[in-house]
């Protein structure tokens, strides 16, 4: 009777939220294992700042740059004269996309081009004022898998410590543990939050753009009196 007692006793101490087993600590959440991570964590915390200031950056520029541009997308290009388009040009922001193409347009008309060479030369500003944007995009891309490689090895090396530490003691177990658990859910974070809000960023961004390149085409032809072909990206 008193054995059974007793062993009643061990098994309800063995569930208790923490304890000392000799010297160690047990972990009894998500957070206490960051202290067994060995360090994985700093190196995958970095990326994800990296990460977020590059689309922080890239966030900030795109509601600075683009503002102004629905007053120059409901411009009637039908007709439409180089002072009227000057003049709605003026009311945009200077960095602004709209203004910056519609200069390139005036500039190309004032030196006796066609409406083919003011869109040409209007339409490789546009591309590589979007190359701007896809560079974020390769910056974010390398972030995530450099975070998902950095989880796979802490992933592997944390299997590693688990099972070919010397005894089986909880301090020894907790770092193996630590280490897979900790950079294997730091890099997923990283994955998880940093992707979707570039694929959402990216998005928009080439909305944007194919609505300039349309306005590009309808204001080159306007300029010249013609009539608009459809423009396919």
């Amino acid at each position: 009777m008193i054995q059974l007692v007793s062993s009643q006793v061990a098994d309800t101490t063995l569930a208790t939220p923490s304890q000392d087993i000799g010297s160690s600590f047990l972990a009894t959440s998500i957070w206490d294992l960051f202290g067994y991570a060995q360090g994985f964590e700093y190196p995958l915390g970095a990326a994800f700042l990296i990460g977020l200031f590059f689309l922080c950056s890239a966030y900030v520029r795109y509601f600075r740059q683009w503002r102004g541009s629905k007053a120059l997308l409901r411009l009637k290009t039908a007709g439409l004269s180089a002072r009227a388009l000057q003049a709605a040009l003026d009311s945009a922001s200077p960095n602004n996309p709209y203004r910056l193409a519609g200069e390139r347009l005036l500039e190309e008309q004032g030196r006796g081009g066609s409406p083919q060479t003011m869109l040409d030369y209007a339409l490789r500003y546009i591309g590589f004022d979007h190359d701007n944007y896809k560079e974020v995009d390769r910056y974010i891309t390398a972030v995530v898998y450099i975070a998902l490689s950095l989880g796979l090895l802490g992933t592997l090396w944390g299997i590693f410590v688990l099972f070919t530490s010397g005894s089986r003691h909880a301090s020894s177990d907790l770092v193996g543990l630590g280490i897979a658990v900790v950079s294997t859910m730091l890099a997923m974070c990283v994955r998880l939050l940093l992707w979707p809000v570039n694929i959402f960023l990216q998005a928009q961004v080439r909305k944007r753009y194919k609505e300039l390149q349309t306005w590009a085409v309808a204001t080159a032809y306007g300029l010249a009196r013609k009539e608009a072909p459809a423009y396919e990206e």
